[in-house]
């Protein structure tokens, strides 16, 4: 009559033990696995690749590969020089751009880890992550430094939905290991790259890629419906470049790269 249930008792330790376990453990959903996320594949050889036509006035030099495909136009070289293969139509072309359209899907479906508070890049520095913009633009006016110091394998991944464009004179500084291989732009519409600007990374341009005189750029410039224009510029491509293998959970809501 007056003892204990013990039933009650262990209905009561199972209800507690459920209740630390929630609090204990944040829930963890696996989103994709990668390695890495973004990658240029067959397009990581070329300076540029266009699908229309690829298109340099006086002296350009592209250190690596150019290309284009479906168009076959490539016009300027000479005087212009292209220090790998040159690939007008052909299957090589088609190759990088078929990679050039993986890695601007990749690089649109990141879960975005910052949402940046303005459409100008110059003034920042930033460490590794996705970015999005306050608008459909963005643009580089002086000088965006990139942060390698938290992780210098990470990449650099910024979400444009539309425009991109950068001004004279303006560049990209990469410090503590950042690598400019792994700089994304992906950009919804064309870029415009001002003259004497020196960028870092790869330009994924849904339509066209437009450069300035006197620019220089190191990546792979990609259109992947228009054209590539070019005016006495320098690009180098990246071919060496390190990237941090891992797969990407959200944790609290945030996402987090956990290394293989």
């Amino acid at each position: 009559m007056g003892g204990s249930n013990p039933n009650v008792f262990i209905i009561s330790l199972i209800t507690l033990l459920g209740i630390a376990s929630a609090i204990a453990l944040p829930a963890v959903e696996k989103r994709q696995a990668s390695a890495p996320p973004v990658l240029m594949g067959a397009a990581a050889s070329y300076g540029a690749i266009a699908h229309t036509t690829l298109t340099s006035t006086d002296s350009t030099l592209v250190t690596g590969d150019c290309g284009t495909y479906p168009g076959t136009a490539i016009t300027g070289f000479p005087p212009g020089i292209c220090t790998g293969t040159t690939s007008a139509g052909g299957v090589a072309a088609q190759n990088a751009e078929a990679a050039c359209l993986t890695a601007y899907n990749n690089a649109k479906g990141l879960v975005p880890t910052k949402a940046l508070s303005s459409v100008e890049l110059g003034g920042m520095t930033l460490g590794p992550g996705s970015y999005t913009f306050p608008a459909s633009a963005a643009q580089l006016s002086t000088t965006l430094t990139l942060d390698g110091a938290s992780d210098n394998l990470g990449q650099f991944v910024f979400q444009i939905a539309t425009t991109f464009m950068t001004a004279i004179g303006s560049n990209v500084l990469l410090i503590n290991g950042a690598q400019a291989g792994n700089v994304y732009f992906q950009v919804g519409t064309s870029a415009t790259i001002g003259g004497a600007t020196m960028l870092q990374g790869n330009v994924l341009a849904l339509d066209s890629v437009a450069v300035g005189a006197g620019a220089a750029n190191n990546g792979t410039l990609c259109a992947l419906n228009g054209a590539v224009t070019l005016i006495n510029d320098a690009l180098t491509a990246q071919t060496t470049t390190t990237t941090k293998q891992c797969i990407i959970t959200i944790v609290l809501g945030k996402p987090i790269c956990v290394a293989l």
